[in-house]
């Protein structure tokens, strides 16, 4: 098979990549002002954020993963596999090494910062109902639960319930207060456990005897296959790793006749705590956020290692691309739409959310790698299939953007939070919404970027930066903002204009032709000015 020639590059693709990096900011910066859970809340908020959110965050990744999983078939073809893992190397996990000791703990410190300043304004209203369950705050509880919030709904970052918040967290009247309104006692958490397993865990015997008096099931097991019962006989240095994890304070006698009582009331007295160091280990590896915004490129070395098990495979079998047309005419819908659906379903299970979930964790879920990885692949299947006419790439893509924004996204929407009955439909549309969306982005850049421009390409050199390093100033400018009296509109183009502008200037002087830019793009010289005669 023919191939491109070394020289040649994808501006218009380079250009789509960058464009995705950077939509990633505007997305945070969207995040204070529509209303949802975030670090910084917004006094003015607007439900249009919440639609700009929601049509970004449905294709986002899942292209910059399909044009990763294209440059990465490139770059195998044009150097071997030795070269790419070694590019990769320096390109993807080096930067996440060195953001993992440095953006990522300067974006907890001023996380942290922007929450001691929100709590010190003693400013409840922009509080969730998940914060309110775990802090206690029993007037705001009734008052969002009075204004229509969903008392079963989980927090999007742990899948969490607002009764095992409250249950976990020891605030009985909170716990009290949600099961006399009608909270499902038996909802599960997003790792099957239910309100009695934290209650358990932390010893709360008074919220157990409200939960077995609301007639939870004690025999539910979650996924590591425990019951409220074995919760109360974990060892004593896991529950203080757990409770360090999630800032829970315990105190050792409390919480060991704690769950004495609850053994009694649950008819097992008798029976005492035992050892298990390896689930403090398992629920790090596989809950803690390690890698928070950076997840992406984390997930890219996982994607990268199996690319090279794949193409070592496929050089030693002898194996050639299937036809064409599969990859690059419509035909491709039919496998990959069913195929994209199947670890599309077991996403958005614990609350509903229209686009792709995320995971932070050492070891990520396996569905999602599988989803991500659908769209790597078809990347690298792409690029083998030698489209230089553009076939797969949205020629009509004046047309389709219309129609996926206007009518695709909005039917996807209602579907995704009409209820359990619509959970099909919604799959199918979400799926229907990033493969269309994708396709029609990639003509729409074909279009217009296909030849390259200075401006642009210095864009995409400096988007890798600008999206690493955003996220700590993105929250410190939503945080001075918070408080202005302005329409949200304003506030959003200040706080991501702003950024914008930092970012790119700090690119050029501290980041373009120093080691960092190296790391991230590769050596980049200044043009020395040509004297003049």
């Amino acid at each position: 098979m023919e191939h491109p020639p070394a020289s040649s590059r994808r501006h218009d693709l380079d250009a789509l990549r960058a464009f995705a990096m950077l939509l990633g900011i505007a997305l945070h910066a969207a995040l204070s002002f529509a209303g949802g859970p975030w670090m910084v809340q917004d006094s003015r908020t607007s439900g249009v954020f919440h639609l700009l959110i929601g049509a970004v965050h449905g294709f986002r990744m899942p292209l910059f993963f399909l044009l990763s999983g294209f440059f990465t078939a490139m770059l195998w073809r044009r150097r071997g596999l030795r070269a790419l893992i070694a590019h990769r190397f320096r390109r993807v996990f080096l930067p996440l090494l060195l953001g993992m000791v440095t953006v990522i703990p300067v974006m907890y410190v001023v996380g942290d910062f922007a929450a001691k300043r929100v709590a010190k304004s003693h400013d409840t209203q922009t509080a969730d109902l998940w914060k309110a369950s775990s802090t206690g705050d029993l007037g705001r509880v009734r008052e969002l639960i009075d204004g229509g919030a969903d008392i079963d709904a989980p927090d999007p970052g742990f899948g969490v319930t607002p009764l095992s918040l409250a249950a976990t967290f020891g605030h009985a009247a909170v716990v009290q207060l949600l099961l006399e309104c009608g909270a499902d006692v038996q909802r599960t958490n997003r790792d099957g456990g239910t309100a009695l397993h934290g209650a358990a865990f932390f010893g709360r015997s008074t919220i157990a005897g409200l939960l077995m008096e609301a007639g939870i099931d004690p025999q539910v097991k979650n996924g590591r296959g425990d019951t409220a019962l074995d919760a109360t006989l974990a060892d004593w240095g896991t529950t203080q790793f757990i409770a360090g994890l999630i800032q829970v304070k315990v105190e050792r006698q409390s919480v060991l006749e704690g769950r004495k009582k609850i053994r009694q009331l649950l008819g097992a007295a008798d029976l005492e705590p035992k050892p298990r160091p390896l689930l403090a280990l398992w629920l790090f590896l596989t809950f803690f956020p390690m890698f928070h915004h950076l997840w992406f490129l984390w997930f890219l070395c996982w994607m990268v290692a199996g690319f090279a098990v794949c193409a070592w495979i496929a050089k030693r079998i002898g194996w050639q691309p299937g036809p064409r047309r599969w990859v690059t005419s419509p035909l491709r819908y039919l496998w990959l739409i069913p195929l994209t659906m199947i670890p599309a379903w077991f996403m958005g299970r614990d609350m509903p959310n229209f686009g792709p979930d995320t995971s932070s964790a050492i070891l990520p879920p396996l569905h999602l790698l599988a989803y991500y990885a659908i769209f790597f692949g078809f990347g690298a299947l792409y690029f083998d299939s030698n489209d230089e006419r553009g076939r797969m790439m949205g020629s009509r893509w004046w047309l389709t953007l219309p129609i996926v924004l206007l009518v695709i996204y909005p039917a996807g929407l209602h579907a995704t939070y009409g209820g359990v009955g619509l959970r099909g439909v919604a799959i199918l549309l979400q799926v229907i919404y990033v493969w269309a969306m994708s396709a029609a982005m990639m003509g729409l850049f074909r279009r217009f970027v296909s030849k390259e421009r200075g401006w642009i390409r210095y864009l995409s050199d400096a988007s890798y930066w600008m999206y690493v390093a955003h996220l700590p100033l993105v929250i410190a400018a939503q945080l001075w903002v918070r408080d202005w009296p302005m329409a949200p509109g304003w506030k959003f183009l200040i706080v991501s204009g702003g950024v914008f502008t930092i970012l790119l200037v700090s690119y050029e002087y501290c980041v373009r032709y120093t080691w960092i830019g190296a790391v991230l793009n590769g050596r980049k010289h200044r043009t020395m000015p040509t004297a003049q005669s």
